[in-house]
């Protein structure tokens, strides 16, 4: 068996000629590729503009808040810590543990507040989301008597 071997040496008519694949001007039916991508991209580019500029525009979050924020999660936390100690040691009476309850609420409360005062997008107003999360589910937890033997 021999293998036979076909050797091209002209193009037949209706085959395209590959010199002209990607540099045809504009079809009969309107403008070329390259001219919408490049109107396109020029409408892109004039809208990106202003929103960044709006972006730039917001007020930074002042350092004060930044450090509030911080430092009442830090305390929320804390007071979790506490809590989670006191829940397991048996000497605590529900009454003992009303405190950490009242505590609680009270930081949710003001992590509630300081997380409104932040842009929505903004990492720390995500970290005092779930901490005011956690805080809160807790001491609802203890008001409802889950905790209760």
């Amino acid at each position: 068996m021999g293998a036979s071997i076909m050797k091209i040496t002209a193009i037949t008519p209706g085959q395209q000629d590959v010199s002209t694949i990607g540099k045809s001007a504009a079809s009969a039916t309107g403008a070329s590729f390259q001219d919408i991508l490049a109107r396109e991209l020029a409408a892109a580019k004039s809208t990106a503009a202003p929103a960044t500029a709006a972006a730039a525009a917001v007020a930074p979050i002042p350092a004060t808040l930044k450090l509030d924020s911080l430092t009442l999660a830090e305390d929320a936390i804390s007071t979790l810590e506490k809590f989670s100690a006191a829940l397991g040691n048996p000497a605590f009476s529900a009454q003992d543990l009303e405190p950490f309850a009242a505590a609680l609420e009270d930081e949710t409360a003001a992590l509630v507040s300081l997380k409104n005062q932040l842009p929505t997008n903004n990492p720390l107003a995500s970290l005092l989301e779930r901490v005011a999360t956690a805080s809160y589910v807790e001491a609802t937890k203890l008001r409802r008597g889950d905790y209760h033997a």
